[in-house]
């Protein structure tokens, strides 16, 4: 089966990593959605060590919920993507990334004079699944490795 855009399978399964954070940058649900399974995890334990309140996500529904409610829609943000490494098995992958995230309360991010954010540097470890013509996120596992900044910025 191909997939959308004719991208190949490893291109394919990436791309659900890019939709994913993407999605988070312009506040966007559908897109959101489109990078993760009906049943998908999101882990998000690993943030205790950093002193937030964490816990596991379960269904789509609820993950681009809290992702919206969160991050997407009330904050300034960036998500890049990089040190992508991508290990195919018939229509499923293990990725892992590296993630840079900065976040800014919202309207805030552009001007000089807010000088306020929290910035951090996560690592993915994602399962990804061939769904039809698109392959998506069955479950990440978003760990800190390094913060910086106002992590009050993130309570809204």
């Amino acid at each position: 089966m191909g997939n959308e855009g004719g991208l190949t399978d490893r291109e394919a399964a990436i791309d659900a990593v890019i939709r994913f954070v993407c999605a988070l940058d312009n506040g966007n649900s559908q897109l959101s959605a489109s990078s993760l399974t009906k049943d998908a995890i999101m882990d998000l334990s690993p943030f205790s060590k950093a002193g937030m309140q964490a816990r596991v996500v379960h269904g789509r529904e609820e993950v681009v919920d809290i992702l919206m409610s969160k991050v997407g829609r009330p904050l300034d943000t960036t998500h890049s993507a990089t040190n992508i490494r991508c290990a195919l098995d018939g229509d499923h992958a293990e990725l892992t990334c590296t993630i840079l995230a900065q976040h800014f309360r919202g309207g805030q991010g552009p001007s000089p004079e807010f000088q306020e954010f929290w910035f951090n540097g996560n690592q993915y470890k994602c399962d990804i699944v061939r769904d039809g013509g698109l392959w998506k996120i069955r479950k990440v596992l978003i760990t800190p490795v390094w913060t910086f900044g106002n992590p009050d910025v993130m309570n809204v």
